[in-house]
């Protein structure tokens, strides 16, 4: 395993045995909560802190998951390009279908362990902002010399203007003139 992931914790976390629920009758639930430091969900997902409380209930298809789940992940500032938190509410509504059928999203299998990690995946893409900022006043890249702006100015000279827009830079100089 990559040194890099040995503070995660693996996605295990999040299968749950409820078979014993499959054998209680219709209306019968339980929660469960959540409080996970660092969560490797899949080989290119890594969660920080995912904490939450998930309420399952049995009805006659299956199993039916409820609840809201927090977490945070590391992604890239799209002005400076430096790592940026982004913190995602997970809204979980589910239906785990007992016994599996092949036209069914998610079904819980014989065993009666319920995997979540795919269903976090899923929702943690769908509540990922696309456009990440690792803060709002980000003043990005220099586009001459590529210098993190928010560092500190560059020395490239910013009154360049592009050849199309030069006939607006004169009509505006003339009418600052006039």
């Amino acid at each position: 395993m990559n040194e890099h992931y040995s503070n995660y914790v693996n996605n295990r976390v999040l299968k749950i045995q409820i078979g014993f629920l499959l054998n209680e009758t219709v209306g019968e639930s339980r929660d469960t909560e959540f409080d996970v430091p660092h969560l490797l969900v899949d080989n290119d997902l890594l969660l920080e802190h995912l904490s939450g409380k998930l309420h399952f209930s049995r009805n006659s298809r299956g199993v039916l998951v409820q609840g809201k789940l927090h977490a945070q992940l590391h992604g890239e500032c799209t002005r400076c390009l430096e790592q940026a938190p982004i913190n995602v509410e997970l809204p979980i509504e589910e239906l785990y279908v007992s016994p599996p059928q092949p036209d069914a999203e998610f079904s819980i299998p014989e065993s009666g362990i319920l995997d979540l990690a795919p269903l976090i995946r899923e929702e943690v893409i769908v509540q990922t902002p696309i456009t990440v900022l690792c803060r709002p006043d980000c003043a990005g890249l220099c586009p001459t010399c590529g210098a993190n702006l928010n560092e500190g100015p560059c020395d490239c000279e910013r009154d360049t203007i592009d050849p199309r827009l030069a006939a607006l830079k004169a009509l505006r100089d003339q009418l600052q003139d006039e």
